[in-house]
């Protein structure tokens, strides 16, 4: 009787094991997958049926890889999975699949509008343009695109920037920052151009070149100053007196570099000589040889002793020699 016992248990010991190793399992890989942002399991790519809880279990939790960035898709073939099964130690003759050769995986997002982060960046700009006597426009035709993002990831805010601090018109880049939970996610730059108008002096009509800057041939208009080189004026008297350098068509705006001081001397005045050594002081008469401004250097003629000298312009009549 205990002999026969003994015969029959190693049969029973096998058919147990082979049980428990043998388990069928089948794989139903899922076509289209939507999931947080997180590590994906092979659970959540595929419906696994298994009359064994614990092999069920195992099989769900084995790691498949990462969800991708939001607004893309991940492409899961069954051959990673077979991958995944083999690195598990899971017996592959037990596994049967479905008809579905792949998965798509893609990661819950929420939506963050190209205009809203285009108002956001506009709103920061605003500010620091405004200034109560000019006009400001700004205008956009490269608004960025929508921007997707990690849904239930934590509080979004958005930080704006601006590339250059010290540009207020023409063309301006900003760098909107998108932050998750205090941490930067994304970099979006945001381009603006600025069109600036003041109230400026400009001519009224036609002034020649080396003609007189009056009150009468110039006039104060509100004019695009954008694309302007150089300073200009909002006084009428700030240019009284000043001659152009070059003629100056009507509305054309007064800027420093198309204008300057008339010289004091001109060309052929007569003039006189100032001459100090030490103590001695000689006033002679002399003649202009070029056209002369104050404090700058001319040459001049000594009239009595007929030879060319160089001296400093002190007034309209006025020269005196360096030594």
């Amino acid at each position: 009787m205990k002999l026969n016992f003994l015969i029959l248990l190693p049969a029973a010991l096998f058919l147990v094991v082979h049980t428990a190793t043998g388990e069928k399992v089948n794989i139903e890989i899922k076509d289209k997958v939507t999931l947080p942002e997180k590590q994906i399991i092979l659970g959540d790519i595929a419906y696994v049926s298994c009359n064994d809880p614990s092999l069920l279990e195992r099989i769900n939790n084995i790691l498949i890889g990462n969800t991708p960035w939001p607004g893309n898709v991940r492409k899961i073939e069954r051959d990673i999975l077979i991958a995944r099964l083999v690195d598990e130690g899971i017996d592959l003759k037990d596994i049967s699949y479905g008809s579905t050769t792949s998965a798509l995986v893609s990661v819950e997002s929420i939506t963050i509008p190209g205009e809203y982060i285009l108002r956001k960046a506009r709103e920061y700009l605003l500010p620091k343009l405004f200034q109560p006597e000019r006009e400001i426009i700004i205008e956009s035709d490269r608004p960025p695109k929508d921007k997707l993002l990690p849904a239930n990831e934590g509080i979004i805010c958005l930080e704006v920037s601006q590339t250059d601090t010290h540009k207020d018109r023409g063309n301006v880049q900003l760098v909107v920052r998108i932050l998750l939970d205090e941490k930067l996610y994304l970099k979006v730059p945001v381009f603006f151009y600025i069109r600036v108008y003041e109230d400026i002096v400009t001519s009224n009509r036609k002034i020649e070149r080396n003609g007189i800057l009056t009150l009468d041939n110039m006039a104060i208009n509100r004019v695009e100053t954008t694309k302007l080189a150089g300073l200009t004026f909002v006084n009428k008297e700030d240019l009284l007196g000043k001659r152009a350098i070059r003629p100056i068509l009507p509305n054309t705006p007064i800027t420093l570099e198309i204008v300057d001081n008339p010289p004091v001397i001109k060309k052929g005045d007569f003039i006189k000589i100032f001459v100090q050594t030490g103590n001695l002081h000689v006033v002679t008469k002399g003649v202009a040889k070029e056209d002369g401004y104050l404090g700058k250097i001319i040459r001049i003629k000594n009239i009595d002793s007929n030879k060319e000298l160089y001296g400093k312009v002190e007034d309209s009549s006025s020269v005196k020699i360096i030594l």
